[in-house]
């Protein structure tokens, strides 16, 4: 499959598409992200699933439960972001890894304060009429998926030209990425089931929300590096 990437590294891909300029093929730099994206994001959702473990074990009040997944967040947004600044930074070499990775575990936090708020907040809200409530829920699913991608924007867009098209391509990832743990796991889990069938469960619906993430992000960055940016000086 001819992906024709432009100019990456001072390099120029061969006509035909098939080789990236870090020696890559195009279909091995999107397998080697799957993989590696899945597997980072799918450890990285275990630092705010022990978490809510612990808020359960210690019975932790709501709003404290709620301060440790957001807290543990940072940790999923940290594995996260440092798996896909690896992969990223074989084609963007003056990526500031560092940078994209402090950037993604504050958008990690972000992200889990906001899919909290409800939660916290559930008694201010509960007598809103329908209509504010999908009004609510639209702008706060809308700020939610966005986040991971408008953090990581801040860091991308030295390197590559319009990169707000990351920002939507995430969000359009992560959209997937939850729809298929939501459509797997809960409906399969029912009370007095068995701890480790629960956390089975539980990790058969990460599997597939990591790796359908991984699957649409890394469609996007292969489009993404066909836009590189003139050289720019690293912050």
């Amino acid at each position: 499959m001819s992906l024709n990437l432009p100019v990456l590294r001072g390099h120029v891909v061969r006509e035909d598409g098939e080789v990236l300029p870090s020696g890559q093929s195009p279909r091995r730099f999107f397998l080697a992200w799957l993989g590696w994206v899945a597997l980072g994001e799918f450890a990285g959702f275990l630092t705010p699933t022990a978490a809510e473990a612990l808020t359960i074990s210690l019975r932790l009040g709501e709003l404290s439960g709620a301060a440790l997944v957001v807290v543990a967040g940072a940790g999923e947004g940290a594995v996260l972001g440092a798996v896909q600044g690896w992969r990223l930074s074989r084609e963007l070499p003056n990526l500031n890894r560092r940078r994209f990775v402090v950037l993604t575990a504050a958008a990690g936090m972000l992200a889990w304060a906001l899919g909290m708020l409800p939660v916290v907040t559930a008694a201010a809200w509960a007598d809103w009429p329908t209509a504010a409530v999908l009004a609510a829920a639209v702008v706060l699913g809308f700020a939610l998926l966005t986040t991971i991608g408008a953090g990581q924007w801040l860091e991308l867009r030295r390197h590559a030209a319009r990169t707000w098209l990351w920002i939507l391509a995430t969000a359009g990832a992560w959209l997937v990425g939850l729809g298929a743990f939501f459509a797997i796991a809960p409906p399969l889990w029912n009370e007095g089931q068995p701890l480790v069938v629960v956390l089975a469960i539980g990790a058969l619906g990460a599997a597939a929300m990591a790796v359908s993430m991984a699957a649409v992000t890394g469609w996007a960055a292969l489009h993404l590096l066909r836009r590189p940016a003139g050289p720019r000086t690293r912050a």
